[in-house]
């Protein structure tokens, strides 16, 4: 089941770039000349659009599309063969993460109908049950290729524990899809092409609103801007907290999430920068979504990992009493 589960997550992070290309290329995200291509999206006016005359994609959408339906199908399948033949050897914890993933893997299904759509909650429903979803099947993964003990003569040596860290770098990402989600819903990407934009800036609460569609004023839309990135800072800060303390695990696989954590929060940073700096938005904006998900799935795999690190001591003591009784 691990390599199912692998798979699947893997196919989830391409749905949910190839999810985001579309979505920003609708919205007429990277448009240079808004009057001279705004009818070459469908979502955000044209008067083709307006008239209900089928707009036909680029080449690269139409790609996207394929993609997208094709690992939609895949994961749909793969999801429902790790949750039918998984299900009698699995603990009771992965019992309900295969039911969650298969939740998930509906419920994306039921909501792609009424994508794209003007209500922002439907975006935010379509982003986040994509993070889930990956998050939950790197669990799955994980936990599966977890369930066998060390080896006995391995020396495990003893770290702070990086599942505290990693679970709540998870919970400021949850608020970063969320705010990111809803600034590009309002079509603020672009509003703060510097790296502090404090002049102007005004918080709205309703701006956060996934309820209520329509754009913002551009002091709004700065606000906005503002609490996702300080909310990155945050992130980051959390995120590479949970890598130092992996890295001084003993364990090969904790070490190897490790890296992989701290190269990615660098290139999500660095993928933010040059969206909101307009430095070719729709390509930074689907690879800072996608890498956004393997950030979700390398965070979870190092929550899932983290306690069996700690744990392994004490089963190698139990199985050699001899060899510890003087430490």
């Amino acid at each position: 089941m691990k390599r199912l589960a692998l798979l699947a997550c893997l196919l989830t992070v391409c749905i949910t770039a190839s999810s985001a290309l579309i979505r920003h290329w609708q919205a007429g995200l990277g448009c240079d000349a808004w009057g001279a291509c705004a009818a070459t999206f469908p979502v955000r006016g044209g008067a083709e659009a307006a008239a209900g005359v089928p707009v036909e994609p680029p080449p690269a959408i139409r790609v996207a599309r394929l993609t997208h339906r094709a690992s939609a199908s895949a994961v749909g399948l793969l999801v429902a063969a790790i949750a039918l033949f998984g299900w009698a050897r699995f603990s009771g914890a992965q019992r309900v993460a295969s039911a969650i993933a298969l939740a998930d893997t509906v419920f994306l299904a039921w909501l792609g109908r009424y994508t794209p759509h003007d209500l922002p909650l439907v975006t935010v429903g379509n982003v986040a049950g994509g993070m889930v979803l990956a998050a939950v099947l790197a669990w799955l993964a994980t936990a599966d290729a977890g369930r066998a003990a060390p080896p006995v003569g391995r020396a495990v040596t003893s770290a702070p524990r990086a599942g505290g860290p990693a679970g709540f770098s998870l919970l400021l990402m949850a608020l970063l899809v969320f705010t990111g989600t809803m600034t590009s819903v309002r079509g603020a990407v672009d509003a703060c092409p510097q790296l502090l934009c404090l002049g102007g800036a005004r918080l709205e609460a309703a701006a956060f609103d996934p309820w209520a569609a329509g754009d913002l004023e551009r002091p709004a839309e700065i606000g906005m801007h503002l609490v996702h990135r300080l909310l990155a800072l945050a992130f980051a800060a959390a995120a590479l907290s949970a890598a130092s303390r992996a890295w001084r695990s003993a364990a090969a696989s904790e070490r190897g999430l490790a890296v992989a954590i701290a190269v990615l929060v660098a290139t999500q940073l660095a993928l933010g920068l040059a969206t909101g700096f307009g430095a070719a938005p729709l390509v930074t904006a689907t690879l800072h979504n996608a890498v956004a998900a393997l950030l979700a799935s390398v965070l979870t795999a190092l929550a899932a990992a983290a306690p069996r690190a700690t744990a392994a001591p004490r089963l190698m003591a139990a199985a050699d009493p001899d060899r510890f009784a003087g430490t």
